[in-house]
């Protein structure tokens, strides 16, 4: 398991590097096209190094050395060198090894490491459960929306989607911005009471548009797939990258989705505009669809739309599902094989000198009779000589 997760994280580190730096080189490409990109990237981080753990090294086009402790989990379990005919022998270490105390480890180190990740995921898990559950008894006195324009704008909105049943819709006096929760039959919109007040009917429209978005998507499980995935794998940083770049993507689609909903299209625009004075610290952490997190994500989202680049033309879902399984499909080739060095023809050499070198040193006493004969005759003749 330590050996799958250190190859994880060469893995996942390679493929969120070259997916950051292929968006910086196309700063404009399309939400839905970064979108497909990073799930790639996520998909990508699991599979590459699975199928190395069950092929060959030497199918991989590249491979990158690691010390011979880190894979050592997965050379026992081959058989090399520690276990011959299925039996276990005792390491002894080579000359230069036994000089070089500081490369020793714990022999159970291995199964410590991975002890330690199941425990520190195992908590993050139970924290993100805890959120979840702070967020349900913060919204406990919510209730149901009784105005009509509300009412009739998210039916509406529910009918172009297909959307069945309407999502339930409530107000809160303890939100900033409004939620998405839930999915199926238990689908829910939960909005500021303030928003039935200060905004307009467009205005209202959209906010309501824009979550209505979210559940078409699925963006609540979506969301929860990625907090439980970041949890997981919490010792890769960069996967906090992808997850904002996931979300700041899924926002910007539903903000398209919205504003096409609506006759006046800077109405999105205006109601991001309120919606920034709106969120409060607690909505920074919201672990559901939320349409305002980030003052600065706000203003950023108001400027695209205002500047009219709010619907760009998207890549067709057949060319990017091909695309994404093709790179899939491909990934394991291209990703390097994380494995020890091959012992070369020198190290099987310096192991038969060795192995002279210790038959000459043998003591007298375990040498064969014929052998003391022949060193009886030759102090014999020095005898002689001498004489």
């Amino acid at each position: 398991m330590t050996a799958w997760l250190f190859t994880f994280l060469v893995h996942s580190t390679l493929w969120c590097g070259v997916a950051w730096l292929g968006l910086r080189l196309f700063p404009g490409a399309h939400a839905r096209l970064r979108e497909t990109i990073w799930h790639t990237v996520l998909a990508a981080s699991l599979i590459t190094p699975t199928v190395h753990s069950v092929t060959s090294s030497g199918s991989a086009v590249w491979r990158l050395p690691v010390p011979t402790f880190i894979a050592g989990e997965e050379r026992h379990a081959q058989g090399e060198p520690g276990h011959r005919d299925g039996v276990a022998s005792v390491f002894s270490p080579s000359g230069e090894e036994a000089q070089n105390p500081g490369i020793a480890l714990p022999a159970g180190w291995l199964n410590s490491a991975g002890t330690l990740w199941v425990v520190f995921a195992g908590g993050l898990l139970a924290l993100y459960i805890l959120r979840l559950g702070k967020l349900r008894r913060r919204l406990g006195e919510r209730e149901p929306v009784a105005d009509p324009r509300a009412s009739g704008a998210l039916a509406s909105l529910s009918r172009r989607a297909s959307l069945a049943p309407v999502p339930r819709l409530t107000e809160s006096d303890d939100l900033g911005s409004a939620i998405a929760l839930g999915v199926g039959t238990a689908r829910e919109i939960c909005v500021p009471v303030r928003a039935l007040h200060e905004l307009d009917e467009e205005e209202l429209r959209a906010l309501l548009g824009h979550e209505v978005a979210h559940h078409l998507r699925g963006d609540p499980i979506r969301l929860a797939v990625l907090n439980v995935f970041q949890a997981v794998f919490f010792f890769q940083p960069l996967f906090r990258l992808a997850a904002r770049e996931i979300r700041c993507a899924a926002e910007e689609l539903c903000d398209d989705w919205a504003a096409s909903q609506v006759d006046d299209r800077f109405a999105m625009a205006s109601c991001l505009t309120e919606v920034a004075g709106w969120v409060i610290g607690r909505d920074r952490r919201t672990p559901v669809p939320c349409i305002g997190r980030h003052r600065s994500q706000l203003e950023q989202r108001v400027r695209r739309l205002m500047s009219g680049q709010g619907s760009p033309q998207a890549p067709s879902s057949p060319w990017r599902r091909m695309s994404a399984v093709g790179v899939l499909v491909l990934a394991p080739l291209f990703a390097p094989a994380v494995a020890p060095e091959p012992e070369g023809p020198h190290e099987d050499q310096r192991a038969v000198e060795g192995a002279r070198q210790g038959e000459h040193e043998q003591p007298r006493e375990h040498r064969s009779p014929t052998s003391l004969e022949h060193d009886n005759d030759n102090d014999n003749n020095e005898g002689e000589t001498h004489d």
